[in-house]
């Protein structure tokens, strides 16, 4: 079969286009055929060596797979062959392998999908997976009447403001230009703050009466972190969930205690705290499922590259200029 593969960390030009045999089920596994593969943004964290759980090289990528069982492995008993799947990294021990044609996994980790859902938007569960979880488990205790959404025409954000706009509060998306922002409007956000061309700090506090916002999911961190404790609301929280930019330079604590009148809390976050927590794991995947299998969420794909184009959708990623999820298709 055809996977993409890397021996070696670097740009986009270290995926290669490889054969490789195609494996067969074993005792308790199906054999899954992709006909959707996610582009997830912590793919390029591994391709260029910066990921904190880095895997062993040669190494095929890929945490989420969207496809078909073909075969099965000895005592299967609830899957059948031609039934509609989704592959997740996290109910296959994040161990990649899903930039593939085929892909053997146990049948617990093939999580069933309705026959009418787009293979490339059961892509996106990882995205609503993770964004429930954001919500409903990292932010846990607050009910939020205002969230802000960093980022929030991404793959992530745009799972962020369905999954917040369906529980009530009103979104307020950051984007890095006017053609963005329009798209985070037409998705459901309430406002969006253009980040090149505005101040968010005052337009957040302005937008919502000098009260600012109850949670801010921050994937982007840097010296500028320190700013949404001037926009959190009293006793509200920021959720940190990636550091695209790197860690604070400021001292936190200081700056919480600078500002202390809102009472700010601050929630550093990885999807692997989950790694050996199965049940609330997959308690999220199947909210995902039901909010896009029952169409009440609708995921936005931004664009969709052949498997072998696999550098071209990394090279994208990377401009940051995608509008929703990046799907490659064998």
């Amino acid at each position: 079969m055809k996977a993409i593969q890397i021996t070696r960390t670097g740009g986009p030009d270290v995926l290669d286009f490889v054969e490789v045999p195609t494996p067969s089920p074993c005792a308790g596994e199906v054999l899954v055929k992709a006909d959707a593969i996610g582009v997830n943004f912590f793919d390029t964290l591994i391709r260029t060596g910066r990921y904190r759980w880095m895997p062993k090289l040669p190494f095929v990528p890929g945490n989420e797979m969207s496809g078909h069982v073909v075969a099965l492995g000895p005592s299967v008993t609830t899957l059948k062959v031609g039934q509609k799947v989704f592959i997740a990294g996290y109910e296959v021990g994040n161990r990649g392998g899903l930039y593939a044609e085929y892909a053997a996994v146990p049948e617990k980790a093939a999580w069933p999908l309705p026959d009418g859902l787009d293979a490339a938007e059961a892509t996106a569960l990882t995205n609503y997976q993770l964004a429930w979880i954001l919500l409903h488990h990292a932010a846990r205790g607050i009910v939020p009447t205002t969230v802000v959404v960093y980022g929030a025409a991404g793959g992530v954000g745009t799972a962020l403001i369905d999954v917040a706009r369906l529980s009530g509060a009103n979104v307020i998306g950051t984007a890095g230009s006017a053609g963005k922002c329009a798209f985070v409007r037409a998705r459901g956000a309430a406002h969006a703050i253009d980040y090149s061309e505005e101040n968010v700090v005052e337009r957040v506090l302005s937008l919502t009466g000098g009260r600012g916002a109850d949670i801010i999911f921050d994937h982007v961190a840097g010296k500028a972190f320190a700013d949404g404790l001037k926009m959190v609301a009293p006793l509200g929280m920021i959720v940190s969930y990636a550091a695209l930019a790197g860690t604070p330079e400021s001292d936190l604590f200081k700056e919480m205690r600078n500002n202390i009148e809102r009472s700010p809390a601050v929630r550093c976050f990885t999807m692997h705290t989950y790694d050996h927590m199965e049940g609330p794991r997959r308690e999220a995947m199947a909210c995902a499922a039901d909010l896009i299998g029952s169409g009440k969420a609708r995921p936005a794909i931004a664009a969709r590259f052949a498997l072998a184009e696999a550098r071209k959708a990394h090279e994208l990623i990377e401009t940051r200029n995608a509008m929703g999820k990046i799907v490659l298709e064998p």
